[in-house]
């Protein structure tokens, strides 16, 4: 007997794939006996990845926001004129909460299963904001930087669980 497909010579006829291009031998109306489906197993991983992610950009969004308030409140006590001393809030503020606004949205996506790099992105961004605003409070020497290195290395932490979760069950991503 030879192969429908390659017309290469079976030593086994009741083999059901040819050994040469690997098509299957036996007919649609068979079932396939020696064939098995593996379903794709599914984890609780990618919702508890979302949800640290959301919790995580949820606290950057306070951090960015404090930046934002305390800008605004220290210009407003001194005045226009030490403006530029006070940037270094101004710029973590909003990177801290343009970072959680893309976070919310990866974690969003997470939960649905869909778009692994966006979901990826997010948390790394989430990772830039804690060192973007670690750097300007060193950089700018405000004194208060212990303060929010505690907010931030739960930050930190959440989003390092997060993306060691997510590459741990990408293949559950569509």
């Amino acid at each position: 007997m030879n192969c429908p497909y390659c017309d290469n010579e079976l030593v086994d006829e009741d083999a059901p794939l040819c050994p040469k291009c690997g098509k299957s031998l036996t007919s649609e109306d068979e079932p396939q006996q020696n064939a098995m489906i593996m379903p794709q197993k599914r984890t609780d991983l990618v919702p508890v990845a979302a949800v640290l992610t959301i919790i995580a950009a949820t606290f950057m969004a306070s951090i960015g926001y404090i930046g934002v308030y305390q800008n605004l409140a220290l210009i407003d006590y001194y005045g226009a004129t030490m403006a530029s001393e006070f940037l270094g809030f101004l710029i973590f503020g909003v990177f801290d909460i343009l970072c959680a606004g893309f976070a919310l949205f990866a974690g969003m996506f997470m939960l649905k299963r869909k778009r692994l790099k966006i979901s990826i992105l997010g948390v790394i961004l989430l990772l830039t904001s804690v060192l973007v605003t670690y750097i300007i409070n060193i950089q700018y020497e405000y004194g208060f930087s212990d303060i929010l290195l505690f907010s931030e290395v739960s930050v930190f932490i959440m989003a390092i669980l997060s993306g060691a979760l997510i590459s741990t069950s990408k293949a559950e991503f569509t």
